[in-house]
């Protein structure tokens, strides 16, 4: 039986003197899936960004997230000080300000952008010492004395940023590196891994090679939600997404 939640979404809006009449709207809701009338299941959590700069801040990622599907985002100034704001963006698209104690809930489409694959070929001769530097991680070959079993170690390996598999197929030869963002990787340089050109970098001690190619290129989401705060000093933001 599929998990299901019970989420209400209340929304008040009141005033005397707004117009010539007074104001009163209030709408309430159960947020629910797509075409569905189960109610969202998954959320980010409550939480607290802080910022101490004027920078743009990344708040979720789109590629994380279920695309095109029914998300909804809290958001909330958590500031005193009147003048205080934050900025909030779909990717480069401002949406308005939040000034302090101000908050807004709206839907959210999370939209993937394209994630890099690139594949590194392995061929001749490998041995237990060599080494593959890449994303920050060092990989030794210990008991992989062949290039199958090198293609093998390098492909279960856990990367900061990259997943890695087998290409697959009888020669064994092929690692591919598929990017976990689509838009936090535009530094990655390609080139010719044995002679350490590229952001893989391969030390063989026998005559084997590594090539690095790319296979899809990446295109950053246009859909990430974002923040930038008015001031350099501390700013809170208080912040859920409840999604699908």
């Amino acid at each position: 039986m599929a998990r299901t939640a019970t989420t209400t979404a209340s929304f008040s809006l009141s005033s005397a003197n707004l117009t010539s009449s007074p104001t009163n709207i209030s709408a309430s809701t159960t947020l629910t899936k797509a075409a569905s009338k189960l109610g969202l299941t998954d959320t980010s959590g409550l939480g607290v960004k802080t910022t101490l700069s004027v920078d743009q801040y990344t708040l979720f990622y789109a590629d994380q997230y279920t695309a095109d599907k029914s998300s909804k985002v809290y958001l909330r100034n958590l500031s005193t000080i009147a003048s205080e704001f934050f900025l909030v963006s779909i990717d480069d698209e401002p949406l308005g300000r939040l000034y302090a104690g101000d908050f807004s809930f709206f839907p959210w489409s999370a939209t993937d952008g394209v994630r890099q694959v690139i594949s590194l070929t392995l061929a001749a001769t490998w041995a237990t010492a060599d080494t593959v530097t890449f994303d920050g991680q060092t990989i030794t070959g210990a008991a992989a004395a062949t290039t199958a079993a090198w293609v093998e170690l390098l492909a279960t390996t856990k990367y900061p940023n990259w997943t890695a598999a087998e290409n697959g197929g009888a020669s064994d030869t092929v690692v591919l590196f598929t990017a976990k963002d689509s838009n936090n990787l535009e530094n990655f340089q390609l080139g010719s891994a044995e002679v350490a050109t590229g952001s893989i970098v391969a030390t063989i001690t026998g005559n084997g090679t590594a090539v690095v190619a790319q296979v899809t290129e990446g295109v950053a989401s246009a859909n990430d939600i974002k923040i930038t705060p008015s001031v350099a000093t501390s700013m809170s933001l208080e912040h859920i997404l409840i999604n699908e």
